[in-house]
């Protein structure tokens, strides 16, 4: 990617964040400088910043349209319209400018009002190949905790593909608590807290193993899944109340059945080096002199891209070995209402 020359100079591998302020637009923050590296309030006016994959960026604009922009350049890649929905099942049928419904084919109802979906309940995530300009974009509708269907689309489709998050016989499987994409495989996390490992890089979708939970005997804490370089599943919890620590879990491969545990997980005392960028999902190899801390935890808040926690942002790095914290209080976070740490030019 060919960087403007007024930015060249600062851009690094180091993690920054992307601040969302309450009028609107964003700032991308270089915590490393301490400063605002650039304000892009007013650039992107009434859109929405769901995910990003490196500088690109998956934005839902004002008429309820999706595209990925690269947040320096400006180059832009439009996304099929959300009505462009591929299903033997269901359509999407737009409303108005901010509310679609989603209709069942096999069945004929009223459509009430309170059924429609609002595009502010757009969630989504994104991954971008830099090198081939491959993307794969995943979205869906966080309406009032029913989860059904998320769906995508890769580079060169003209339609997104549902996912069912439904399991007829078995419960256990079915609904969304939260997910994470790296590369072509999506990873999501179901009700109860098992996780689904698909498969994007086909014509349709697979799933690649037997879905399996990843339970701690902890059931206060605020959790997320997030996936290793190596490609691990871990878990990760954290005191829902005053952020005061972090724990991170991997699979018992020892567990022999799972199904029938409440407690499916080992705790880890490292991440091997490693760095975790909580937002994104996954880890990254950590290297000091970039800025990027090894064993460490970056994190604003748990339950992306599903919201429905509630909880407010804590921007902050915790080291997972010391058990210490880092937060940056000379950023406003009560004039914020999202923040994410992303690694710009990669």
């Amino acid at each position: 990617m060919k960087v403007p020359s007024s930015l060249s100079s600062t851009l690094s591998n180091s993690p920054w964040l992307m601040l969302s302020p309450k009028d609107g637009g964003c700032m991308l923050y270089n915590p490393k400088e301490g400063k605002i590296e650039r304000n892009l309030v007013g650039d992107f006016p009434g859109c929405r910043f769901l995910a990003n994959s490196g500088n690109w960026w998956l934005v839902l604009d004002s008429g309820s349209n999706l595209s990925i922009v690269d947040v320096f350049s400006k180059e832009t890649i439009h996304l099929p319209s959300l009505e462009s929905i591929r299903s033997t099942t269901c359509s999407i049928k737009r409303v108005g400018d901010k509310r679609f419904l989603r209709l069942d084919r096999t069945n004929i109802f009223v459509e009430q009002d309170y059924d429609a979906m609002s595009c502010d309940d757009v969630r989504g995530l994104l991954w971008v190949d830099e090198g081939e300009k491959d993307y794969v974009v995943v979205w869906f509708f966080d309406h009032e905790y029913n989860h059904d269907y998320v769906s995508f689309c890769k580079k060169g489709d003209t339609h997104y593909t549902d996912i069912p998050l439904f399991y007829p016989d078995n419960h256990w499987f079915k609904g969304l608590s939260e997910m994470v994409l790296r590369g072509y495989t999506l990873y999501i996390t179901t009700s109860r807290r098992f996780v689904r490992v698909v498969d994007l890089s086909g014509s349709s979708f697979r799933e690649t193993t037997r879905p399996f939970p990843m339970l701690s005997c902890y059931e206060t804490c605020d959790s997320s899944i997030a996936v290793t370089t190596s490609g691990e599943v871990l878990l990760v919890e954290s005191d829902p109340w005053n952020r005061s620590w972090f724990r991170v879990y991997k699979k018992d491969p020892d567990l022999k059945n799972p199904d029938s545990s409440c407690h499916t997980v080992l705790e880890v005392d490292s991440l091997g080096g490693e760095a975790l960028l909580l937002d994104l999902g996954f880890t990254v190899p950590a290297n000091v002199a970039l800025g990027i801390e090894p064993d460490s935890i970056y994190f604003t808040r748990h339950y992306r891209p599903s919201h429905w926690s509630g909880r407010g942002l804590d921007i902050c790095v915790y080291n997972l070995v010391s058990k210490s914290f880092k937060r940056f209080s000379d950023v406003d976070v009560k004039g914020l209402t999202d923040a994410r740490w992303f690694l710009p030019g990669i």
